[in-house]
């Protein structure tokens, strides 16, 4: 029996990363002023403030995609070549990335309606699972030659996917008390930016020590 042939690794970062910068670039479209703004200076101030009130989501959706991207990037780093299983994993990480734009739109929408941040929260869950199990695929049986232990750097991103995972249902839970206790200023999309800050999502690749004579 044959063993199956690698799939090109420069076509899946190729694709990933096209669909990453169109995704992007669909989130600013939410930021949208309205054809009468600029007409008489009360439309402009209220269309300024309905712009102000989107930028954040806008800015915490594209950080959000920038965290997932790099973590991408890393992995690709550590990958020899991808087989079937790693393409489709890379192919349903993609299809819950291009729901961010739509979904942050939603949040911007109805931000004092429960589902669209239950929503919103749990395709970041799910983006995060499909990388999960790309760097599992990847550490136990795609690793190449700059990856020293993959056994080792499988659990320190487990435990980092673990602590993701963590702070997006925080923000879920943060988002749905707002909306229960009729907050107007919503801090819970912020909590989001813990991904970035606490670097859940960046491996260390540990160097091989030269032997000692």
């Amino acid at each position: 029996m044959n063993a199956p042939i690698p799939l090109p690794k420069a076509r899946l970062e190729a694709l990933t990363d096209g669909i990453f910068a169109v995704t992007m670039t669909l989130l600013v479209l939410d930021l949208r002023f309205p054809p009468d703004a600029l007409d008489r200076q009360a439309a402009f101030s209220s269309a300024l403030a309905s712009i102000l009130d989107r930028f954040d989501n806008y800015a915490i959706s594209f950080v959000a995609l920038c965290v997932f991207w790099l973590s991408h990037l890393r992995l690709m780093r550590g990958l020899r070549e991808p087989d079937a299983t790693f393409a489709w994993l890379n192919l349903g990480f993609l299809l819950l990335a291009t729901l961010v734009p739509s979904l942050s739109a939603l949040v911007g929408d109805n931000p004092s309606h429960p589902r669209a941040a239950i929503l919103y929260g749990a395709n970041l869950v799910g983006i995060l699972a499909f990388e999960a199990l790309m760097w599992r695929r990847m550490c136990r049986r795609l690793a190449n030659d700059s990856v020293t232990d993959a056994a080792g750097l499988w659990r320190t991103m487990r435990s980092r996917f673990a602590i993701a995972c963590g702070i997006i249902v925080a923000g879920i839970l943060t988002a749905l008390a707002e909306i229960a206790l009729g907050a107007t200023e919503g801090f819970a999309p912020y909590v989001y930016l813990l991904l970035l800050a606490s670097g859940v999502l960046r491996p260390r690749y540990t160097k091989a020590r030269p032997a000692r004579r």
